[in-house]
């Protein structure tokens, strides 16, 4: 691993704290200070990826705005779509699928009436093979 990799690994765990605390702002913040400095493609990519994910939750639970929180999930889930598994250490592929299914539950919720975030659609940053799962609310089923 080099200095370069190390540093991103920690910017990337020091995030998934805030973001797993519900701290969406708090992450994007975290991860926007790196991206800025970012000068490898894959890896400015990847943090944009994660920066719109917490942006999507921040925009559901703070401005109650679940067509922003979609479109954002949305652009998440293309950008993260060329990065290789286990970037920044992170499940690329698990954290997809589960932008995937949480723009679609905030969306069909929305248009019931409902805006709260179930914390069972919280997508997943699990680390790259962990077998695990990161939180109680990701050890649910998914449905």
């Amino acid at each position: 691993m080099t200095s370069r990799d190390a540093e991103l690994h920690v910017i990337v765990q020091r995030g998934i704290e805030a973001y797993r605390a519900g701290l969406f702002f708090e992450a994007h913040e975290l991860w926007e200070v790196r991206w800025r400095d970012e000068q490898d493609p894959v890896r400015k990519t990847f943090l944009q990826g994660l920066i719109l994910v917490a942006a999507a939750l921040h925009k559901l639970t703070k401005m109650q705005s679940p067509s922003g929180a979609v479109r954002l999930l949305n652009k998440a889930h293309a950008r993260l779509a060329g990065v290789p598994e286990g970037t920044g250490g992170v499940a690329i592929g698990t954290l997809r699928g589960d932008i995937e299914r949480a723009a679609s539950a905030i969306a069909q919720r929305a248009s019931e009436g409902d805006t709260a975030l179930d914390a069972a659609l919280l997508p997943r940053m699990d680390a790259a093979g962990a077998i695990a799962p990161s939180s109680p609310a990701a050890a649910r089923p998914r449905t």
